[in-house]
């Protein structure tokens, strides 16, 4: 990816950049986190929140501090609809959708990103 579309796209808003990780997944059919031996989690308002990028160099640029060993991997996005979100509804998780180095998340229900992504997919058949 050319670094200033990275670096533009990592600058808009937490509402540009989650209907831009809609619109790349649906188009892409696939989603991105990081992953050690585990996949990368953080702490909010004392539940579990899972990160997710569109692409693989955005989730790369943000594997630092709690997540430096971390490295990309992708989940297809067949299976981040039918068991990636029903599990993390089932386990009271949350989505970051497209965190970036410098900035605020968009935090997202399963549910609801699911609707997003569920809605984007219908506009591809």
């Amino acid at each position: 990816m050319h670094p200033d579309k990275c670096k533009q796209v990592a600058g808009l808003s937490c509402a540009e950049r989650h209907a831009y990780f809609v619109r790349k997944v649906a188009d892409t059919q696939e989603v991105w986190g990081l992953y050690q031996a585990g996949w990368a989690t953080a702490q909010l308002e004392g539940k579990v929140a899972i990160p997710f990028w569109p692409e693989a160099a955005f989730a790369q640029a943000c594997a630092s501090g709690d997540w430096e060993h971390f490295q990309p991997r992708a989940i297809a996005l067949g299976d981040f609809l039918h068991k990636w979100l029903p599990g993390m509804t089932g386990n009271g998780q949350l989505a970051f959708v497209f965190p970036v180095p410098q900035g605020s998340v968009s935090v997202a229900a399963p549910c609801d990103l699911l609707a997003d992504l569920k809605e984007e997919a219908g506009q591809y058949e």
